[in-house]
């Protein structure tokens, strides 16, 4: 008598994979069409053609944080929703790393916030400046001490992950910063505007994350 030792099929992994780039072109068109729209409407009733290129940038990449943000603590409140959403292997792993999740989903939502903040300051946008430097050093310094938090809860292979991030953010930020500061000193480019530096710091911060889990097949599907 012989028995099937054949394994299981596995799950069609790219199904999932998909699922994630189809909802996620969804959402975040919808979210991107409103922000665009939103920002137009907003321009014309300040009797501008249009919003100045940087408080655009910054506005995009607040939102792309903001989004980043839904999709992750969306994800951590509901395990079996979360299994779907998330690059993780099935509910259990969504529940042990639920308040990593939280703590990292919580720091990119105050960072993004502040973000915001700061793109709609005056002169061009309805905040004053306190209230938008109240606004960004706020979420700039409680989404810091969420990331600590949530640095501390990783294990090693996060840790390391988190250390070459923060390696190569360093460098991306010395040759993409520094390399157009030397140009604007040189007279080849405009000088950078302060909310192009910070949102260029946004930028670069999530460009090497990326990056260093791609490298570490962290994007792959699981």
């Amino acid at each position: 008598m012989t028995s099937d030792t054949t394994p299981p099929r596995a799950p069609a992994k790219w199904r999932k994979v998909l699922l994630q780039l189809t909802g996620g072109l969804i959402f975040g068109g919808a979210v991107g069409y409103g922000a665009g729209h939103f920002a137009g409407d907003f321009a014309a009733a300040r009797g501008l053609e249009r919003l100045p290129l940087s408080v655009e940038i910054a506005g995009l990449v607040a939102v792309i944080y903001i989004l980043i943000a839904a999709i992750v603590l969306v994800g951590a409140s509901s395990p079996s929703l979360g299994a779907k959403m998330l690059n993780v292997e099935d509910a259990d792993e969504v529940r042990e790393m639920q308040s990593q999740f939280v703590d990292s989903g919580v720091a990119m939502l105050l960072w993004g916030i502040a973000l915001l903040a700061l793109a709609c300051a005056v002169p061009v946008g309805p905040l004053a400046a306190p209230a938008a430097l109240a606004i960004g050093a706020i979420g700039l310094l409680a989404g810091l001490w969420f990331a600590i938090r949530s640095y501390r809860a990783a294990d090693e292979l996060m840790l390391a992950t988190n250390i070459e991030a923060g390696a190569l953010t360093y460098g991306l930020v010395l040759v993409g910063v520094g390399g157009w500061a030397m140009a604007a000193h040189l007279g080849y480019a405009p000088a950078p505007a302060p909310l192009d530096l910070l949102t260029a710091f946004y930028v670069l911060v999530l460009a090497a994350t990326f990056i260093t889990a791609g490298r570490r097949g962290m994007l792959w599907p699981r």
